[in-house]
């Protein structure tokens, strides 16, 4: 058991957006949760899955949406409204919460809830790094036929306020989540999926939010120097610097609650293509691939080191693209599933399978 400080929660906040891989939310809304989260507590709890008995019952907290939404809101209030529909309709004694995944706002994904309950977070989110979808963070509930979920939704205000309650199967909830998200102006937040301690031991990403917590320390320790921060991800998470060049050619478009599109940076004669499904999926130099997802697609603001979204970037930014390999990422159990990786290519018409037939299961 580890007491998070304030301090450590930014530094867990600045590793979990280089783990976005280009999704995860903004840092900007994780700071926000930050200051919420200590309103209400001098410090949080996280606990290892270990120490938990193995039928204690843990819950995961997500953010649901598209990143480049503008228009949304999810305060305080929606958090409470979001727990109590979810107790009513769960039946479910809550030991722990468990991030969805890392991200500039993910990684802090339970920390406001937490504090207002005294329930500890716990290290084994569904997922190391960002994903788009529900189904890649589920822990590989998707293919346990008898799994029936109970996922409780809530966002948005005034006439898009929304809270929803689905309890069925995992595919026909996480739809009603996302059109949930849709309604609510692009983003709701979300409790679901409630599992044992063993299970999530098993299937979950154990110990992601303290590789999150070592990335920020060693960008807290190299702030303001570039190249330390890219030595730092060198040396300790095998990151290759693909190149520094000047973004152009960006498309974004908002489809069914995630965003869909592509991006082009340029570097000398080479034109290099990223195209994302909320996180970065694939990378290209002159069409030849460097990079498929869940290898960890980023790119950082030239000037500070720190990553870029693919909601915040735009034309002529000056960036540097990094790839670390997914060998190096601690990923859950719905990074090995072929039929996840399929949904992705039908949006991007891009092969991502046949790059990554070692992972299958």
């Amino acid at each position: 058991m580890i007491k998070l400080t304030k301090e450590l929660c930014l530094q867990a906040l600045y590793g979990g957006l280089l783990l976005g891989g280009g999704g995860g939310g903004s840092i900007q809304m994780g700071l926000d949760a930050v200051e919420e989260a200590f309103r209400h507590t001098g410090e949080l709890t996280m606990m290892d899955v270990s120490e938990l008995d193995k039928e204690d019952i843990m819950v995961t907290v997500s953010m649901v949406g598209a990143p480049s939404a503008k228009d949304t809101c999810v305060t305080i209030n929606h958090w409470k409204t979001l727990l109590k529909n979810f107790e009513e309709n769960s039946g479910t004694k809550i030991s722990g919460f468990i991030t969805c995944e890392n991200g500039g706002v993910s990684t802090s994904n339970g920390w406001v809830i937490s504090a207002i309950t005294g329930v500890p977070m716990v290290d084994a989110p569904c997922n190391g790094r960002a994903h788009p979808t529900g189904g890649m963070g589920s822990m590989g509930l998707n293919r346990r036929q008898d799994y029936v979920t109970v996922q409780s939704a809530c966002g948005g205000k005034g006439e898009r306020y929304v809270e929803t309650v689905a309890k069925g199967s995992l595919t026909a909830a996480n739809h009603l989540v996302r059109q949930t998200a849709v309604a609510a102006g692009g983003l709701c937040c979300v409790l679901r999926n409630p599992v044992t301690a063993e299970y999530a031991s098993a299937h979950g990403a154990v110990g992601a939010i303290a590789q999150a917590l070592a990335i920020g320390k060693g960008y807290m320790e190299h702030k303001g120097d570039v190249e330390g921060i890219l030595d730092f991800l060198r040396r300790e998470y095998d990151a290759e610097v693909i190149c520094r060049g000047t973004t152009c050619d960006y498309t974004l478009c908002m489809d069914g609650g995630y965003d869909v599109g592509s991006l082009h940076v340029k570097s000398g004669d080479d034109d290099y293509e990223l195209t994302y499904w909320n996180e970065y999926m694939t990378m290209e130099r002159n069409g030849e691939r460097l990079g498929t997802f869940p290898d960890l697609l980023c790119t950082l603001d030239a000037a500070t080191g720190l990553a870029l979204s693919s909601a915040e970037i735009d034309e002529n930014m000056d960036v540097i693209m990094i790839k670390i390999p997914k060998n190096r990422l601690i990923l859950g159990a719905g990074m090995y599933q072929r039929e996840l990786l399929k949904e992705v290519e039908e949006i991007l018409k891009k092969e991502l399978i046949s790059y990554n037939e070692e992972l299958f299961v």
